[in-house]
């Protein structure tokens, strides 16, 4: 039987483990949030980068004017570079362009899965389409992958592998899937709260973010189904398949 594998963190994964899996990569606050959005907006593709110089030597490879810059390193804007957050990325002229985008955990966590069999990003915003291709993969291995925050496990991201967990389960063959521990774990998180917003808020991450001018990212990031897309990795970049 096939499983579903809830990893907890980046720093858990052994990348090896991957090789004939399907994965997802959950980081809502903020890079997947962002990638499915700067790809809701029309950008060509997102180039994951794993640091600011990573992200400046993949710029080297594209042509002048086709690229975006963006990314930050401990919530702090990288030097140089446009806004991490949703919101802030569309109000940078994406349409027809390519991302280049570094963050402290999503986008690492992304280039942690690239020997997976496939790689998807998911958001709240693209949850509905993920569940939808995820279950196009039934009888394969599920391994959701959460960022985390700098080794800290994120409660937002398990939020959301209980999400997809729970939506996957609904109306499956009781045989289709096997559940890791860590699975039941997300169930839990997920049935606790009311809404994803306020489980956004009340995490440690989200009250940071709340108490400063991000406030309305963290709304607009809990909007579960704003986006139909399924953001892909293939090689080194992220594309609306």
């Amino acid at each position: 039987m096939a499983k579903i594998n809830v990893v907890l963190r980046k720093e858990d994964l052994d990348p090896s483990f991957l090789s004939d899996k399907i994965a997802v990569v959950i980081d809502v606050l903020f890079a997947t949030s962002s990638i499915v959005s700067a790809l809701g907006q029309g950008a060509c593709d997102v180039y994951p980068a794993i640091n600011r110089q990573c992200a400046l030597e993949i710029a080297r490879t594209l042509r002048q004017d086709s690229y975006v810059l963006a990314g930050e390193s401990h919530l702090r804007n990288l030097d140089g570079f446009s806004g991490y957050s949703p919101l802030a990325l569309s109000r940078q002229p994406l349409q027809g362009r390519s991302l280049v985008y570094a963050t402290t955990n999503g986008t690492v966590a992304l280039r942690q899965a690239e020997g997976a069999r496939h790689v998807y990003a998911a958001a709240l915003l693209n949850a509905p389409a993920i569940v939808r291709q995820l279950r196009s993969h039934a009888g394969q291995t599920l391994v959701l992958l959460c960022s985390g925050s700098a080794g800290r496990v994120n409660l937002e991201d398990l939020y959301l592998a209980g999400y997809l967990i729970h939506a996957l389960m609904e109306g499956a063959a009781t045989d289709t899937w096997q559940l890791g521990d860590t699975c039941h774990i997300a169930l839990a998180v997920y049935r606790q709260y009311q809404s994803p917003e306020h489980c956004l808020r009340q995490s440690q991450l989200g009250q940071l973010l709340t108490s400063g001018p991000l406030d309305e990212e963290v709304s607009y990031s809990a909007q579960v189904g704003f986006i139909d897309i399924v953001p892909r990795l293939q090689g080194h970049r992220v594309w609306a398949a």
